[in-house]
């Protein structure tokens, strides 16, 4: 049976309706992860417990590091196949996508290994006490020492079958997986009775499912796909794992350096006490709202971005980004606009603890500020890595965070207090926006226009 591509929505297709066929299963998918990952801190706040959910706050910036591992090789991968499909180069295709997913498998067993061994040190680190300790090594236990494959694998799954157009299978195999978790979640926490631990067993077993339905889909249509599991297809191959790893590499590290700043966070935070944790965990979520947004909008145009890049039809590229701009945006606004309406309403949504939900409004306010400029930050950042220029990526996101975050966060701490502490975020990104906006102009918007013109 010949294998085939969609060319028609990556060539042919006008592009808001190309941008839509990708962006709403990505949204959509998006949508049901941000449900996923409130879960966990809805459920267990309801015990009306700040050390549980202060655990859980400890632990999650470690569960984020699966995320970054998960863009790290899903990411890569994807951009590697989106270009090679464009220039045809289908045996490439194939080679990228098994890379891809047996090279994220051995490096998540070691990750998991590693993790294990350096546990409590980790913990407490992240700003774990004595009584919220117990809580986040359950749940790490479960979620990233035995869960940790499953979860990264699910995504890169997800992220091979994007690349060459099936969006809606893409997506579906992860909406599924955070139905279950929301279903799961009430059965384990309040019906057995276990707390943290019940919401960490609900989210190994939904991304299991995930992974074992988006394997069974790519069975079914492997006859018609140039993607293969077979482990190393052509043998392995170091150059090509090199270049899926440094194109996937600014993702990874904008979620690794933004788990860091949140570990930072966590252990300021520490210093008021633990309704002050738990409500920084509850503002913390909230936040990955947008995040999650701006990368369901920027996954979704990946695939075409780096595809239409590929064949040399800039013009495409152009309008695609146009078009990715004003959906992020749009959407950024909206989020930023209703989280400082009802910051209230949503805290006690979490939690019906009254210290809890002081801390987590003042910090809110501050915190939520970010969001439309972390938005262009974020979409630049990912447009970068669609078209192979990872380094301008990791360049960004670094002095993001490194250079800006972490020092101005201590700085507004040591100056205001924890009112300074959700400052720093809002205060960097301001700064970082004008800096995306020049990686922009110099990546994109001077070369593309270059090559529209004709060179001169």
């Amino acid at each position: 049976m010949a294998k085939e591509v969609n060319k028609e929505v990556f060539e042919v297709l006008p592009v808001p309706q190309a941008v839509s066929k990708f962006v709403l299963p990505s949204l959509a998918s998006t949508l049901i992860t941000i449900i996923y990952s409130l879960a966990d801190t809805l459920f267990v706040g309801m015990l009306n417990n700040p050390s549980q959910l202060a655990g859980l706050t400890v632990a999650f910036p470690y569960f984020q590091f699966l995320n970054a591992f998960s863009s790290l090789w899903g990411v890569g991968t994807n951009s590697v196949m989106s270009r090679a499909l464009g220039e045809k180069d289908y045996d490439r295709v194939s080679k990228a996508s098994s890379h891809g997913f047996w090279g994220s498998l051995i490096f998540m067993a070691v990750i998991c290994v590693l993790f294990q061994i350096l546990e409590r040190p980790l913990l407490y680190a992240a700003g774990a006490s004595e009584q919220s300790y117990e809580s986040a090594s359950v749940y790490m236990l479960i979620v990233f020492v035995i869960g940790g494959i499953p979860t990264v694998l699910s995504i890169v799954m997800s992220n091979l079958l994007r690349a060459e157009g099936h969006a809606k299978i893409a997506s579906s195999g992860l909406m599924l997986g955070g139905l279950l978790n929301c279903i799961l979640d009430p059965i384990f926490i309040f019906g057995a009775n276990m707390g943290v631990a019940g919401a960490a067993i609900a989210t190994l077993i939904s991304n299991c499912v995930s992974l074992i339905f988006l394997i069974v889909v790519y069975m079914r249509i492997r006859e018609t796909s140039y993607i293969t599991l077979k482990p190393f297809q052509g043998g392995v191959s170091w150059k090509l794992i090199k270049d899926i790893i440094l194109v996937g590499l600014p993702s990874g590290c904008l979620t690794v350096l933004g788990a860091t700043g949140c570990i930072i966070q966590t252990s300021l935070y520490s210093l008021y006490g633990d309704a002050a944790v738990a409500g920084w965990g509850v503002v913390n979520r909230i936040s990955f709202i947008s995040i999650y947004t701006v990368h369901g909008v920027a996954q979704g145009v990946l695939p075409l971005i780096g595809y239409n890049y590929g064949a040399k039809n800039f013009k495409r590229v152009r309008d695609v980004n146009k078009c990715a701009f004003l959906i992020t945006e749009a959407l950024a606004w909206a989020i930023m606009i209703l989280s400082l309406i009802f910051s209230a309403g949503i805290i006690k949504i979490f939690i019906n603890d009254a210290a809890t939900i002081d801390a987590g409004v003042q910090i809110m306010h501050k915190y939520m500020l970010c969001t439309p400029f972390m938005a262009i930050v974020l979409l630049v950042s990912t447009l970068c890595q669609a078209v192979g220029k990872w380094h301008y990526s990791l360049i960004m996101l670094a002095i993001r965070q490194l250079v800006f975050n972490i020092p101005i966060t201590f700085l507004l701490n040591y100056i205001f207090g924890m009112k300074g502490v959700a400052s720093g975020q809002p205060t960097t990104d301001v700064i970082c926006f004008i800096g995306a906006l020049v990686v922009y102009h110099r990546c994109f918007y001077r070369v593309l226009n270059k090559e529209l013109n004709g060179k001169k």
